[in-house]
């Protein structure tokens, strides 16, 4: 455990602070924790989640690939990519007024590490980054490189092809002017992803939710792509997962769903009420708040593992991953 000798959230802005300057300078940082609170040593190379006051037009057909679960094996070793929904932009716990405060910034990966049981894990190595859509064939190139780095037993990208379609910048940073960019954008993502399947690794990948509704908000009108290319880009990517034996899709766009009907959503084995417990989503419409963060991940590993697995080998109750956080994970 981290002690921590001054204010509680300087450990973590500092890391904040250092990865946008090696962002800024064009190399990531690498994040590679083992569960023992170790580092590996990895070389460097160089939801996205959103809601509104109503729900906006229908979810994405759920992709057809396979769906039988992985072995429970795969957690041994996992490795994030992605975008700032698994990135946790945003999202930040504390323990209100209790003495001494304690305050932690929140990514997927902290929640992974709170919420697996012992033995379930021994390496959580985190890529994803809150800058992907400045140049996603650069960001995304760059973490399936070091995430495979890691010799992972599972890749999770629950939002890596998020800004493969989503954006205002195509490929070598021209504009996109056309629904067909953003197609050609696509194909460079699965591309991407076809790396992993190459090297034998599961991986667990999230489809597009429609995200329309956030515009004027975080997003403008340019970077939101039409209904129809989503409906399009979806059955793509079903087609690009259909037979393969190490790929599972998961239904982002149901998640998202869940998150848009105002209605109590399932976290661990609480039903959250964002009326009486706290919103699910923040206030952006783009990313998701603490509770809303552990239901993407606890989602990511039921498509992962089974439900019945993911019950055995992770414990998603909110508050008792909240208090795992703030009791210090290794940093």
């Amino acid at each position: 455990m981290t002690a921590y000798s001054t204010h509680p959230w300087l450990p973590r802005t500092i890391w904040w602070s250092a990865c946008l300057a090696a962002i800024l300078a064009g190399a990531a940082p690498t994040r590679a924790l083992r569960a023992d609170g170790r580092f590996d040593t990895v070389s460097p190379s160089g939801a996205t989640a959103i809601t509104s006051d109503a729900p906006g037009p229908a979810a994405a057909p759920a992709p057809k690939a396979s769906s039988a679960p992985f072995d429970p094996s795969v957690t041994k070793r996992i490795a994030i990519v992605g975008a700032s929904a698994s990135d946790g932009f945003g999202v930040a716990v504390n323990n209100g007024s209790a003495k001494p405060f304690k305050a932690e910034l929140v990514d997927m990966r902290d929640v992974l590490l709170a919420a697996a049981k012992p033995g379930t894990t021994e390496l959580v190595a985190h890529y994803a980054t809150g800058m992907f859509f400045s140049d996603p064939l650069v960001r995304g190139e760059d973490a399936i490189t070091r995430a495979l780095e890691t010799k992972p037993t599972l890749l999770l990208a629950v939002d890596f092809l998020f800004w493969y379609a989503y954006g205002g910048g195509g490929i070598g940073k021209t504009p996109i002017r056309s629904e067909e960019d953003r197609a050609s954008l696509f194909e460079r993502g699965l591309s991407q992803l076809d790396r992993v399947v190459a090297a034998g690794v599961p991986l667990v990948v999230g489809n597009l939710p429609d995200m329309r509704s956030a515009k004027g908000r975080m997003m403008s009108l340019m970077q939101l792509p039409e209904e129809a290319t989503l409906t399009t880009l979806n059955e793509r990517l079903a087609a690009w997962a259909k037979g393969k034996s190490l790929v599972r899709v998961l239904n982002l766009a149901r998640v998202i769903g869940e998150t848009l009907s105002g209605e109590p959503v399932r976290v661990g084995p609480v039903q959250w009420d964002p009326v009486k417990q706290g919103p699910v989503m923040q206030r952006d419409r783009l990313h998701p708040a603490f509770p809303g963060l552990v239901a993407l991940t606890e989602r990511a590993m039921e498509c992962t593992i089974g439900d019945t697995a993911c019950r055995e080998r992770f414990d998603f109750t909110p508050q008792d991953v909240k208090a795992r956080i703030l009791d210090g994970l290794p940093k």
